[in-house]
């Protein structure tokens, strides 16, 4: 544990990055954004807003308590049919790409005319580059909408809540967003 480091990053560096990955995709012929759900969903709207593209979402499981599982679990499906649309599959970040090489397993079961991938970060051993990133991360990156989340393991991992808001304040988390998630 003492090897791993962390990345904050603030709203608006990650709402930058959202929107060069935009950029990077604003002359793909792309019929609907396939939001991965939890961390690909704000990264598609910023994107749909961008793009003027219309958003799905499935969700995939590849993490429990900080730990990644073995094989990401798909959840939810979106119930809009793509045959013969082209989509492009959006997650926050390809840390090890099970996630994304899942979402395109399910998608070949499905007969859509192409599927591309984008992600505002990967991570250096990714085994699964997305078509479309912005900038690689090697560290565990800590985003802005994951605030509880990212409490909530500080405290498991640091033993106790003093140090990890300890750990957080130092980080650069605002004193409002300390005070919600320890104070609530």
């Amino acid at each position: 544990m003492s090897d791993l480091t962390f990345h904050k990053v603030s709203w608006d560096t990650f709402a930058k990055d959202c929107v060069s990955l935009a950029q990077k995709c604003k002359k793909l012929k792309v019929d609907r954004l396939l939001a991965i759900s939890r961390g690909g969903l704000i990264v598609s709207r910023i994107m749909s807003d961008i793009l003027k593209i219309p958003i799905s979402h499935m969700t995939i499981s590849s993490y429990q308590n900080a730990k990644q599982i073995k094989v990401p679990e798909i959840t939810e499906l979106p119930n809009t049919s793509f045959e013969g649309k082209s989509i492009l599959i959006v997650d926050e970040v390809s840390d090890t790409g099970k996630t994304f090489e899942r979402a395109i397993e399910h998608f070949k079961s499905v007969p859509v005319k192409n599927v591309l991938t984008a992600s505002p970060y990967i991570k250096p051993h990714t085994k699964f580059t997305p078509d479309f990133w912005v900038e690689n991360i090697n560290a565990w990156i800590l985003f802005p909408y994951d605030i509880r989340e990212t409490a909530d393991i500080f405290a498991d991992m640091f033993q106790t809540k003093e140090k990890a808001r300890e750990k957080m304040q130092k980080m650069g988390f605002a004193q409002w967003e300390l005070d919600e998630v320890f104070n609530s």
